[in-house]
Formats: C-alpha cells, sequence, structure tokens
C-alpha cells in the first residue's frame, strides 16, 4: 500500500499543479504522517465536518476532495475557529487531506470533461477568460428544443431542480463549466455557444446572458462537480488496485425545498 505521500505524489502528477489558476489553493491540505500507509481513501466535493467525522468514524486514511479544505490563510490554529478546528480534529487521528480544485478543471478528463460527457456534449475543446480555459464547449448530436434539455440536464446530474433562461427555442453547441459560471459567461458567447450549463451564476447574470443571445442553464455547484469523483475513483484504483476506495455516500448539505 502507498503511503500519504506517494498517493499524493501520485495524484499530484497526474493532476498537475502547472493547471491551477493564480489565486487558487489546494493541495496536501492536512497532513500528520507523511509515511502513514493508506489503506481507505475517501473521496468528497468537500470536506466538511460531517465528511471529517465520517472518515475519523469509519477508519479512512485519507480524504481526497475536490474543494480545496483550507482556502483563506489560517491566522490560527484554534479550535474556535471552524476550519481550523476541522484540521485540528482531522491530524489529531491521523487522517490526511488532499485537494485538488481548478487543475481538476482543467485537466483532461477532469470536471468539465466528466459534466461534458454526462451531458452528452462530444468533440469538445477547452473554453475560458484567458489563461482561464477551463471549461468545454461542445455539440449535441443533434439539436434539441430548449426545454427538453433542461429536463435532460436535471435527470443527467440527479439534480433536484434547474434554473434556465431562454434565448433560442433550440439548442445544439453547448458550453459547460461545472460549479460558478458567472465569469464564463462571455467566454461561452464568444465560443458560440446556443446555451451555457453551469453550477450557479446570480439573476442579472442571467438576464445578461439572454439580451445577448445565449440561453443559460444552472443546476447546482455540487450537481455539476459531484460527477468527477468517478474521474478520481478510476485513478487511485487503477495505480493502485490494493486500496478501498468509496464516495463519501451523504448528498449535498445544501438542499432544495419544494
Amino acid at each position: 500500500m502507498p503511503s500519504v505521500k506517494e498517493l499524493y505524489d501520485y495524484l499530484d502528477e497526474k493532476i498537475p499543479r502547472a493547471l491551477s489558476c493564480e489565486w487558487d489553493n489546494d493541495g496536501l491540505m492536512v497532513c500528520a504522517d507523511a509515511f502513514r500507509e493508506v489503506k481507505r481513501v475517501l473521496l468528497a466535493l468537500d470536506a466538511t465536518e460531517a465528511v471529517a467525522e465520517y472518515a475519523v468514524k469509519n477508519g479512512f486514511d485519507a480524504v481526497v476532495t475536490h474543494h480545496p479544505m483550507i482556502f483563506s490563510p489560517l491566522r490560527a490554529l484554534s479550535a474556535l475557529e471552524p476550519t481550523a478546528a476541522k484540521a485540528l480534529f482531522l491530524a489529531k487521528n491521523n487522517v490526511a487531506v488532499m485537494s485538488f480544485h481548478t487543475r481538476l478543471d482543467a485537466r483532461a478528463g477532469g470536471v468539465n470533461d466528466v459534466l461534458a460527457g454526462k451531458l452528452g456534449v462530444i468533440n469538445t475543446v477547452p473554453f475560458g477568460p484567458e489563461g482561464e480555459a477551463l471549461g468545454r464547449v461542445g455539440v449535441l448530436p443533434a439539436p434539441v428544443a430548449f426545454r427538453r434539455f433542461c429536463a435532460d440536464v436535471a435527470e443527467a446530474l440527479s439534480s433536484p431542480c434547474v434554473t434556465a433562461i431562454c434565448a433560442k427555442e433550440t439548442v445544439q453547441k453547448v458550453a459547460v463549466l461545472g460549479g460558478g459560471g458567472k465569469d464564463f459567461v462571455k467566454s461561452a458567447l464568444a465560443s458560440g455557444a446556443d446555451v451555457f450549463v453551469t453550477g450557479e451564476v446570480t439573476y442579472n447574470v442571467m438576464l445578461e446572458a439572454k439580451a445577448a443571445g445565449l440561453c443559460l442553464v444552472t443546476a447546482g455547484h455540487y450537481h455539476t462537480e459531484r460527477p468527477v469523483l468517478s474521474a478520481l475513483y478510476a485513478m487511485i484504483t487503477e495505480k493502485f488496485p490494493g486500496i478501498e476506495v468509496e464516495e463519501y455516500p451523504f448528498d449535498t448539505e445544501i438542499f432544495a425545498v419544494k
């Protein structure tokens, strides 16, 4: 079995930091013992308190997430501060945490390639603002009515609801970006997309997209990014078939009320 360091070094090579946006902070977030043997790995979108407790209770040696557990600098290691308390709890129980954020968005086969595949978008190429071509744009095999497409997105991502704005009745060229997509709308327009699928944007951004002739669908930050856990599962088990890898079995802690 690999050590924590060996597992991180492997993933760091497969998902290189060179792909990260300049503002990002990810990597090896918590590591009390770099040479601890890793037998069990928990995959999750976020290292929430519930995920940390589940990992400790069920004997996981490492947690691999998409979103960085520590994004802003910690000014103190105090149990009174939520992120620091979580880091102290995990370190005390010798559970490592490693996160792969925008580099996993940008990587071939990462967040946005997986998202495009879930939606049936083919012949994809990267798109995005200069220096941040994290998204993917491609085409559906055939044109589809926009309202039908919205329903297909919700079903494909098991999203409890999608929010949409219609600028044209039929779509075929599709831009996708998991997570927060407000900074990618102009690039989606420039790509010639009929519709942009992302996790979340603000109300005014949706109105501006329609005015510019772009349909926009938001399907939830969590629901557009969670599918990448299957890619992480494949990546780890391909190299280390003896490791037991599990996806965190509970849904997002943010929920919709109808």
